[in-house]
């Protein structure tokens, strides 16, 4: 059959091996396609081979270029925007690069996809009538945006920045988004899976709809997608995934790779001329590409925004901004190949290089290093080229032969080749690499001889001779443009030692004239300096020029050497930079300054003394005196030394030279005051051989009069009522001892003291004698520094009451020693002691009081034994030195301590209630190798009272088994599991511990129960003996083999100290169980060692017996045979474990691993059931099988009689009653059919009958009944039946027997009190369950179709407020201002939001301490407002243009004010104040016309417009000023999800109105149920009560 398959032509060989040779040559089709790898990592080697470069800003430009070519049709703004979404918070990072251009259709994102598809073979079905690539006409600069060409840059540039890519794109016209995802994960999944690699889907969706993207990891993507709505057409990159690395270098370089692509597309954003800054104001915003760059990271960091127009710090721009002539030329090849060019010129200008240095290359380290001769452009190349108009970066043009700098020198300086840069822009004709980082063939081509150069004037092309136009206009810039300087008359070589550099301190060239700037400078000519401190003339010395130089040269710059003058002021040389020569200055002026400075010298000194306040010779003034002012005429600057200190004379052109009144002559002593000309800073008094004029004058300085006075040394120490002296020294105002005057008399004064005196001694010191205090002084009051209690009188302790404190605390008593009059006074040994009575081991507590009479006691913690109640202890208190001070005694009631005492460990399953309580220092029974799991604590302080678990608690939480501890489930009383080593050779000790003031210790050892045994290995000599020439390296050549061995989970170790190996974790992992031989083998020696393997640990349940599925069960019955269950382990065998703790139906396992059980009887509804066996082993739980039951119903079972007759006849007596058609029905539903005729009766009662029950038989007691008297009795019925498969419950009723009359009347009496309360359970009981029932049926039939509309109101997308909030939640924090407050309206939304936008991150709090708690934790980063700090007052003031209650003027525009927009979803009263404090009277109104007419109108009625927004975004503040960005709001996706939240629609508040008033609706019948149960009540208590006990039997009997 499957040969007649075969298609004509093919030829089917038949082999009878693999290997069997071909009778004839053959041919085989294979397929042959590119690893995904291909695709993945294809810009790895293109841009890792960058030169040494970071080539990441290149990845984004092969971006960039594709949004231009998309944008190139655009008639308005060509925007191009690339987002960094750094926010791991929002599912970063991802880079997301967007274009308004015209879109791909779903063939064109096919294309896209398609790798090295360029766009000159791909197909197009945007217009099926185009085909082929069209070129695009030639433009100047080639910026044609014709960039995006080789279908490889954009994938290269995806994958080298991240992992996967998403294209999302609308083309124009089109109502559907095309969205297609490509990943490296992909391609992975695909390969595995056998898929085909090259293959996928796209989605076309709706705008807007982002139901597909995965909420929690990719938020961002949502935002992305909600943008699309309201777009004509768009372009969306977006690329998860991205490298670490590239994300660290893209946020700490953001400046230097926008800088970079700011240079690659300097003409596309500033137009053919480039950003020439002086030309801006004319030929602004030439260009209509707008790129943006975003970079977006986690709050609190504020996102930075750089559009690329406004970068000014690009090669380029400092290219262009720094040149001063340009020189424009062409180059035309072979074909359309055109390469046009400039050529810039910049200039040295006086004494540097004006040729622009990268802003970012490396700096020379050595900053003390002076450049004194800059190459400018240096051994750079000249141009820069561009492709397109757009930078390839890594091929440049070093020179042509014709701008080439010339070997010999000619008119031009060979420097000035060095001050020329150029551009180059080629058009598509040159080649470059895919990548667009090299051009193939460009100065190849452009050096060929059939390349011509024209000179290009005025956009006019010139067949001139290149190379000489280049001359000519090189000359022409370094004429009109250069600054030089000209060195003439060598004077020799020379070395510096001034220089600081040592390798710059020679050579030094020395000339004798130099030509700048068209003058002359010679040696001995004199000049002026300018821009130097201070400013000096001289003469010209030498000029001095950095080099080995002879003969006339041309220099960039120099020195010159200068003799300051006049040389009788200067007798100094200076070195300054030639620039700093004053070229401005005459000649007539620098002689001028020159003779003004010799009219400084001075003559002579004359001293005058203002007010005759003259001072004489030798004459001794008080201290304090002060020296009048003295001026001085024909005199240059004076110094005045006092001792060590000088004065400098003040002068002006108005008056003499004078100084100010010297009011410092304090100190007591001889002077000498000397008035001294000095010259400049220079200290001799001699210039010149001549001595400067002076004054010498000669005086003394004495003590004054007396001002105040100082207490003397007392003696003796103060006591109140003791009599002393007080010695007192009296001063001057210069704190000198003086005399004291004659009439002094003291006044003695302290508050609360009384002080009498007898009376004053004078001489040289004043003493006031026999000084008496009395009274109760102050902490103030002090005599001498001293102080004065009294000796001890009373002691006194505090507090006073009993006072209570907790075992383990200190009581901290608090005693006090004062004297007659309460002072508290100290002696020397005074000690208060403290004895506690009323327990055994009391400490004992004694404080020194010497020092300061007071001090506290039992400050210790009190360390009581156990307190497990409440104890009254008795503090006793005395002076032991002092016995006539009584003693005072305190009650201390001790009360248990609360802090933890008592740490308990228990273990305890999931869902289970079985616990087991572990002991302290317990040793447990645990295998090896598993985990002992579902440990717990409980923590016990010293009354044994359970305390509650708290972070701050749990925190304190220490084991010794891990350190990776979960502080969740720590607080939740759950301890991590314990890991049980795998290798048994010894017990472990486990530790729990709770670290407080005091540590808490709980510990307890595992004992294992091995199931891996260890083997040593020892190797012998051919004798027996122990051989010494083993090492730790053998290791290596030591095997162990066995049947089923893991050799991966073998350990071997070489055990030096005993010269044996060790063989441990031996483990089988297959085969059945029984005796294994494991062989060692040791070079050519073996050894073998037999062992017995068990079953391992159980893993399954397997069911012995299987029988066929489903097993088909009658309802009611049971299986013939138990179903019995086998413990396997991982390989099928039975495991005989006895540790498993339970089975389904906790059905115990044998000594075999077995469990049988037995099915008697099987009850459900019919159909098929699954009984499914689970069995659990430590906390692991082990599968088993499943049983499929197929439950029939019993055909023979009765359950039903049916009954049918004649219901509408009617009986007379003596008829005969209608037929009785009398049917079994079955459990299956069909009549019975072996019922037996005989077994049906059919009964009738004589009597009334009342409802459908049989008539009631009254039962009696006869006279004399044998009982016992108050005894109970039961009455038991039971009815007879034949059929005794059908069970009926007897019916029993208890009764108690009585002989007494009375005692009959009190039990009847109790009986009916018994059968009302029974009554009226029953009543209530039925009360409920109809409550239960009507509660359910409102809440399941009215209201889930309720609930069902508000869950899809609710869900439906709105607007929300999308700033982090982690704060909220956190104690005393409402939260962030953004999510306080809710606007229903989108544009008062947007232009609120916006007003606020600086306070939509603030957090609200309560208080001041938790805005500090905030503030702290984001170190100062968060701002916050507490609300207790917030100035709020009730504000119910009309709108400003209503006064009285009647409008001012009738407003347009709908005024409202903004704080009444705003919806508080909760904390209301706190938020008005918030929002009162930020917002104030701010008013929103439709437009701005109303807005300016509604300002007029308030402000025409001399009342104060407070700010107003609009609904259209603008703002006039308070101050009447709008217009402008900053007046402005932005739309509302710029706003970043700053922005408020949507309140819920109106129906669904709707909806909730109405569901409340079903529950209104609910309550009132629960209320008439209860008016209903009363009046059944009240019924049920009227019937009246029957002294016998009725009995009613009603029994139908079928068989």
């Amino acid at each position: 059959g499957e040969i007649d398959e075969l298609v004509d032509g093919k030829t089917l060989h038949l082999f009878e091996s693999a290997d069997q040779k071909l009778t004839a040559a053959t041919e085989e089709r294979i397929e042959f396609l590119p690893h995904y790898h291909t695709l993945v990592q294809c810009g790895m080697y293109e841009y890792y081979a960058s030169e040494g470069q970071k080539a990441l800003p290149y990845a984004f430009a092969e971006l960039i270029d594709n949004a231009l070519s998309a944008t190139a049709k655009n008639t308005g703004i060509r925007r191009i925007e690339i987002r960094l979404l750094f926010d791991e918070s929002q599912g970063g990072p991802a880079v997301v690069v967007m274009d308004n251009g015209c879109g791909m259709t779903s063939k064109q994102l096919n294309n896209w996809a398609v790798y090295r598809l360029s766009k000159f073979i791909r197909e197009n079905d945007m217009k099926r009538e185009e085909t082929g690539y069209v070129r695009p006409d030639p433009v100047p600069r080639s910026l044609n945006s014709d960039i995006s060409y080789f279908g490889v840059g954009g994938k290269q540039a995806v994958f080298y920045i991240g992992q996967s890519v998403r294209m999302i794109s609308k083309p124009a016209g089109s109502p559907d988004v095309h969205e297609f995802i490509m990943s490296k994960e992909d391609f992975e999944r695909k390969e595995m899976n056998k898929e085909e690699i090259y293959s996928g889907f796209i989605r076309n969706r709706k705008p807007g709809d982002y139901s597909h993207v995965n909420g929690s990891e990719e938020q961002f993507l949502r935002n992305i997608v909600t943008e699309e709505e309201g777009k004509e057409s768009f372009t969306a990159v977006v690329i998860t995934g991205v490298q670490q690395e590239h994300v660290t270098f893209l946020k700490h370089n953001y400046s230097l790779w926008t800088r970079e692509l700011a240079h690659s597309y300097h003409y596309y954003i500033h137009g053919v001329d480039g950003n020439d800054q002086k030309k801006k104001k004319i030929n602004d915003h030439v260009s209509n590409i707008d790129i943006q760059i975003s970079l977006l990271e986690r709050s609190p960091r504020v996102p930075r925004v750089m559009n690329l127009r406004e970068v000014d710090n690009d090669m380029q721009t400092l290219y262009i901004n720094s040149s001063f002539s340009t020189f424009e030329f062409k180059a035309t090849g072979a074909g359309d190949s055109l390469v046009e060019g400039l050529i810039r010129y910049h200039p040295f200008l006086y004494d540097q290089e004006t040729f622009p240095v990268d802003p970012y290359a490396l700096e020379d380290e050595d900053e003390d290093c002076v450049i004194l001769n800059s190459e400018a452009r240096g051994k750079r190349p000249i141009f820069e080229c561009f492709w397109n108009g757009r930078l390839i970066p890594y091929t440049t043009v070093s020179e042509f032969e014709w701008c080439a700098r010339p070997k010999k020198v000619g008119a031009v300086p060979l420097e000035c080749y060095n001050r020329i840069s150029g551009v180059l822009f080629a058009n598509d004709r040159f080649q470059v690499s895919t990548n667009k980082l090299t051009f193939m063939d460009l100065e190849l081509q452009l050096r060929d001889n059939n390349t011509i150069f024209t000179r290009v004037h005025n956009g006019q092309e010139l067949r001139v001779n290149i190379q000489r136009e280049f001359t000519n206009w090189l000359k022409d810039c370094h004429e009109r443009f250069d600054k030089q300087v000209m060195f003439q008359g060598f004077l020799g070589l020379t070395t510096r030692t001034d220089v600081a550099t040592k390798r710059l301190q020679s050579p030094w060239a020395q000339f004798h004239t130099i030509k700048w700037d068209g003058k002359t400078y010679k040696k001995g000519q004199c000049v002026k300096s300018v821009k130097t401190n201070p400013v000096f003339v001289g003469s010209i010395v030498k000029f001095l020029l950095y080099g080995e130089h002879e003969g006339d040269v041309y220099g960039t710059g120099g020195y010159v050497q200068i003799a300051l003058e006049p040389k009788e002021l200067y007798d100094e040389l200076r070195i300054i930079p030639i620039s700093k020569i004053d070229r401005l200055a005459a000649a007539a002026t620098i002689k001028k300054k020159i003779g003004d400075e010799l009219a400084k010298l001075p003559d002579q000194l004359r001293v005058t003394w203002p007010e005759g306040n003259a001072w004489t010779e030798s004459e001794a003034r008080p201290a304090g005196t002060p020296m009048g002012k003295q001026t001085r005429s024909h005199t240059n600057t004076l110094q005045w030394d006092v001792q060590t200190n000088s004065h400098i004379g003040v002068h002006s052109s108005k008056w003499e030279y004078w100084f100010k009144p010297m009011e410092n002559l304090s100190k007591l002593g001889n002077y000498t005051l000397r008035l001294q000309t000095l010259l400049s800073d220079n200290s001799a008094s001699e210039w010149a051989g001549k001595t400067l004029p002076n004054h010498t004058l000669k005086f003394s300085i004495k003590e004054g009069e007396a001002v105040s006075f100082v207490l003397g040394i007392i003696s003796s120490p103060v006591h109140v009522g003791v009599p002393f002296s007080i010695p007192l020294d009296f001063r001057d105002e210069f704190d000198y001892p003086t005399q004291p005057p004659c009439d002094i008399k003291p006044q003695l004064e302290c508050s609360s003291l009384q002080l009498h005196y007898e009376g004053i001694a004078i001489g040289t010191t004043c003493v006031i004698k026999n000084v008496r205090a009395m009274g109760k002084i102050s902490h103030q009051n002090k005599v001498g520094d001293v102080y004065l209690p009294g000796p001890p009188h009373t002691l006194v302790v505090l507090p006073e009451d009993v006072l209570s404190v907790e075992n383990r605390t200190p009581a901290n008593f608090r005693v006090e020693v004062h004297d007659e009059y309460q002072n508290i006074t100290t002696q020397p040994k005074l000690t208060v002691r403290c004895q506690l009575l009323g327990a055994p081991d009391l400490p004992v507590d004694v404080v020194d009081c010497s020092n300061t009479g007071s001090g506290a006691l039992l400050t210790k913690p009190l360390l009581l034994k156990t307190v497990n109640t409440e104890q009254i202890l008795t503090a006793k208190f005395n002076i032991p030195n002092h016995r006539t001070v009584a003693c005072v005694e305190r009650q201390l009631r001790v009360l248990p301590s609360s802090r933890i005492s008592r740490l308990e460990i228990y273990r305890q399953e999931e869902g289970s209630d079985d616990v087991m309580v572990l002991q302290n220092a317990e040793r447990i029974d645990w295998t090896a190798g598993d985990t002992l799991g579902s440990l717990r604590f409980r923590l016990y302080d010293e009354g044994n009272r359970l305390v509650s678990l708290r972070p701050k608690l749990t925190s304190m939480i220490k084991v010794n088994w891990t350190a990776d501890i979960n502080a969740e489930e720590l607080s939740q009383g759950k301890l991590p599991p314990l890991s049980v080593p795998s290798k048994a050779q010894r017990e472990h000790f486990y530790h729990v511990s709770f670290h407080d003031q005091h540590t808490v210790n709980f510990s307890f050892i595992i004992v294992f129960k091995t199931c891996v045994s260890l083997s040593d290995v020892e190797v012998v000599d051919q004798y027996g003996n122990k051989t010494d020439c083993l090492n730790a390296d053998i290791v290596k050549t030591l095997s162990v083999s066995a049947d089923g061995l893991d050799k991966s989970a073998l350990a071997v170790e070489w055990q030096a100290s005993s010269g044996q190996f060790s063989v441990g974790r031996v483990r089988f992992v297959g085969g059945a169980p029984g005796p294994r031989e494991l062989c060692f083998k040791y070079q050519d020696m073996k050894e073998f060692v037999r062992i017995e393997v068990t079953a391992g640990p159980p893993v399954q349940i397997k069911l012995l017996e299987k029988p066929e599925m489903p097993l088909q069960v009658v309802n009611g019955q049971g299986l013939d045979a138990p179903l019995v269950v086998q413990l396997c382990d991982e390989w099928g065998n039975p495991s005989p474990d006895q540790s498993i703790k339970s089975l389904i139906s906790s059905q115990p396992v044998d000594s075999e691993g077995k469990a049988c059980f037995v099915l008697e009887t099987i009850s459900g509804p019919k159909g098929v059931h699954q009984l499914e066996f689970l069995g659990s082993f430590g906390r692991k739980g082990i599968p088993g099988p499943v049983v499929k039951l197929n439950l029939i119903p019993d055909p023979n079972k009765p359950v039903e009689l049916s009954v049918k007759y004649d219901t509408a006849a009617t009986l007379h007596a003596g008829d005969i009653f209608p037929v009785f058609t009398v049917i079994v029905i079955s459990e299956e539903g069909t009549p019975v059919r072996n019922i037996c005729p005989a077994n049906l009766s059919m009964l009738l009662w004589k009597g009334t009958v009342s409802g459908s029950y049989p008539p009631s038989t009254d039962l009696a007691l006869l006279e004399n009944s044998p009982g016992v008297d108050g005894a109970e009795y039961i009455l038991q019925f039971s009815p007879e039946i034949h059929q005794k498969s059908v069970p009926i419950t007897p019916y029993i009723l208890p009764f108690r027997f009585c002989n007494d009359a009375e005692r009959q009347k009190v039990v009847v009496s109790l009986s009916k009190k018994k059968d009302r309360l029974s009554q009226t359970v029953l009543m209530y009981r039925e009360f409920f369950d109809t409550n239960k029932q009507l509660t359910s049926e409102l809440e399941c039939r009215q209201c889930i179709f309720w609930f069902t509309i508000l869950t899809k109101i609710e869900n439906q997308p709105r607007r929300k407020c999308s700033i982090s909030d982690p704060f909220k939640g956190s104690p005393q924090v409402l939260g962030k201002v953004g999510h306080l407050a809710l606007v229903e309206d989108d544009d008062a939304a947007k232009v609120i939001s916006w007003h606020l936008l600086g306070d939509m991150d603030c957090v609200v709090t309560e208080t001041t301490s938790a805005a500090k708690r905030i503030y702290d934790d984001t170190q100062g980063r968060q701002q916050v407002i507490p609300l207790e700090t917030v100035f709020w007052r009730p504000n119910d003031r009309p709108l400003p243009h209503i006064r009285n209650g009647s409008p001012l003027f009738r407003p347009v525009g709908n005024p409202v004010f903004v704080k009444d927009m705003l919806i508080f979803p909760e904390h209301v009263e706190s938020c008005n104040k918030v929002f009162t404090s930020l917002l104030g009277d701010t008013i929103l109104i439709d437009d701005l016309d109303s807005a300016n007419h509604y300002r007029r109108g308030v402000v025409q009625n001399k009342m104060q417009c407070p700010t107003l927004l609009t609904r259209q975004g603008e703002r006039i503040r308070s101050n009447g000023k709008f217009g402008g960005l900053q007046n402005k709001a932005p739309s509302i996706e710029k706003l970043r999800g700053q922005v408020f939240g949507a309140p819920l629609p109106k129906e669904h508040n709707r909806i909730h109105h109405q569901i409340g008033n079903k529950h209104t609706a609910s309550l009132g019948a629960l209320e008439e149920l209860y008016s209903v149960s009363d009046l059944r009540y009240f019924q049920h208590s009227l019937k009246p009560k029957c002294s016998f006990i009725p009995i009613y039997i009603y029994i139908l009997k079928f068989f």
